[in-house]
């Protein structure tokens, strides 16, 4: 997954170093594709241009978009946007919100975009206490409550482990689930995702599922 947050990483760019990357791994007879993609920032131009056909689509032709959001405090137009691109045939899903900090103090702006269909994809890092407790503890209370739908390397540079076999195995042990490893390939594949009733986070929900 390549991040855009402007026209530098455009469609063409994508697809030349994904070309270039694929023919290494074959020419090194290593036993893996990488798909195109894009994690594009949330920002006012993207709604005042409302060119979402130019955005790259999971695996290109799936209706699967990832959304970054921006640092806190979150503009008034997130909704908006993620509004009108479901208007246009889009599934957007929200990157990492749990390290936002704004969807930290205000869990409740999530839960009301999951409710309404957007899909969230947490870190595997976030999952296995890579970047602290405190973050670790708000992605298992998204998990618990619905609010999680993937689990993703978020690995955005050389030299970092990507972690997403133990997070898998630790969402399973915890919660005896693996809808978020199934939803990827399904994400992949253009297919449905499977989605549970989302639940606003509470310490009464909490003390049932971690019991």
């Amino acid at each position: 997954m390549i991040k855009s947050k402007d026209s530098f990483n455009n469609r063409q760019r994508i697809y030349a170093s994904i070309d270039e990357f694929n023919e290494v791994l074959r020419e090194e007879g290593i036993p893996l594709q990488v798909l195109p993609g894009q994690e594009t920032l949330v920002s006012n131009d993207l709604l005042e241009e409302r060119d979402f056909m130019d955005l790259l689509a999971v695996n290109t032709n799936t209706s699967y978009l990832y959304l970054e959001l921006p640092v806190n405090p979150l503009p008034s137009y997130v909704k908006q946007l993620i509004r009108e691109m479901q208007a246009s045939g889009f599934h957007p899903v929200i990157a990492s919100p749990e390290k936002n900090a704004y969807v930290n103090q205000q869990p409740e702006f999530l839960y009301e975009l999951v409710k309404n269909g957007t899909l969230v994809k947490i870190a595997a890092g976030s999952v296995i206490g890579d970047f602290g407790g405190k973050i670790r503890k708000f992605t298992q209370q998204l998990i618990a409550s619905n609010l999680a739908h993937f689990i993703g390397s978020n690995n955005h540079q050389s030299g970092k482990g990507f972690g997403l076999l133990k997070a898998y195995q630790e969402v399973g042990k915890q919660f005896g689930n693996q809808a978020a490893y199934n939803n990827s390939w399904k994400m992949v594949e253009g297919a449905v995702v499977i989605r549970e009733e989302p639940e606003r986070i509470g310490r009464k929900g909490l003390k049932k599922r971690f019991a």
